[in-house]
């Protein structure tokens, strides 16, 4: 049985050892793996009133039409290829980050982690197996999502502990990843919640300083949450719901 009081106390010895490699693991995760931009150029038109104003603005419309079709059409490809490249991106190099950075806050507990723990998950043939172990655990939660919000953040907390099964078997196939997930993850999903609500507060503070603080409290959450599949995962093994021909600890593969 696992609370946040113990895992947060083991977080914190953790991170006593190797707080600034745990940094800057958090601070390059964060960077390929997270982030977001908006494009959103805002057009205004302004009309006037009488016949001359309007023959004249009636013209010009006519002229500049095409153009403005012109621009419209090469904003929509633009915005169209981005989408598609941030896709891909997050595919094939967001995601299997992801996993590299639970790999290295795994591999922390029981010693110092190699920064390459980042980058764990690119080789073959598991990078591929990663790539679409988690594409199909994103893309379940995504079309569980069209449904109701609801059910998307149910899922999301269900299908939680695959990038970290992913970290230690990157082997292990989608099915029996989110399976297991499931598994691990019922009836602690409410309780999961409550852990990272309780991180609330150090977020707050954090973006209060213009938003650099944030970094330097991501180890203590990434490394909390480690501590949360340690326990998860003990839970399973005591059970039956795993054993150590699938998950064989985090020894470097």
């Amino acid at each position: 049985m696992w609370t946040r009081d113990l895992l947060k106390m083991n977080a914190k010895q953790v991170l006593r050892n190797n707080y600034w490699m745990a940094l800057l693991v958090a601070f390059v995760a964060s960077l390929l793996a997270g982030g977001s931009s908006n494009i959103g150029p805002t057009l205004t038109f302004n009309y006037t009133t009488g016949s001359d104003h309007y023959n004249y603005q009636y013209g010009y419309d006519r002229a500049v039409l095409p153009y403005f079709g012109a621009v419209a059409a090469a904003a929509f490809g633009f915005v169209l290829i981005a989408m598609v490249v941030g896709v891909l991106f997050s595919v094939f190099v967001s995601n299997p980050v992801t996993v590299g950075k639970c790999r290295y806050f795994m591999e922390s507990r029981v010693g110092n982690a190699p920064f390459s723990s980042l980058f764990s998950a690119f080789g073959d043939p598991a990078y591929r197996n990663v790539v679409k172990v988690m594409f199909m655990k994103n893309l379940f939660i995504f079309l569980w999502s069209l449904l109701f919000v609801i059910p998307g953040i149910y899922k999301a907390y269900q299908y939680r502990m695959v990038d970290y099964l992913m970290a230690e078997n990157p082997y292990m196939t989608y099915q029996r990843a989110l399976e297991l997930s499931r598994q691990m993850t019922d009836g602690e999903k409410f309780n999961i919640f409550i852990l990272e609500l309780s991180f609330f507060g150090w977020l707050f503070l954090g973006a209060l300083a213009c938003g650099i603080g944030v970094f330097f409290v991501n180890p203590y959450i990434e490394a909390t949450f480690a501590e949360l599949y340690a326990a998860l995962r003990a839970k399973a093994f005591a059970t039956g719901m795993t054993d150590a021909s699938e998950l064989s600890d985090f020894m470097r593969y």
